[in-house]
């Protein structure tokens, strides 16, 4: 996996499970035609977006963007 991937499935995992995770990877990397082993830190709004429609029903947004903030930090 890329760094992004690595980093989202690490931070995510712990609250929605890493299979969770790595589905909103692969869905954000097969949105940009990429597979996820592919994704780089440019494709962060791509994945920002779909983190937030994943987790914005059942997340407080203050979570969601400390998540965003977290991984984002770690690129």
């Amino acid at each position: 996996m890329s760094t992004l991937s690595d980093r989202v499935v690490s931070t995510l995992g712990p609250y929605v499970g890493d299979t969770v995770a790595d589905t909103c990877v692969r869905a954000t990397a097969l949105s940009l035609g990429k597979t996820a082993d592919d994704l780089t830190p440019s494709d962060f709004p791509t994945l920002e977006a779909n983190v937030r429609r994943l987790l914005g029903p059942v997340a407080p947004t203050a979570v969601v963007d400390q998540l965003l903030a977290d991984i984002e930090r770690g690129l």
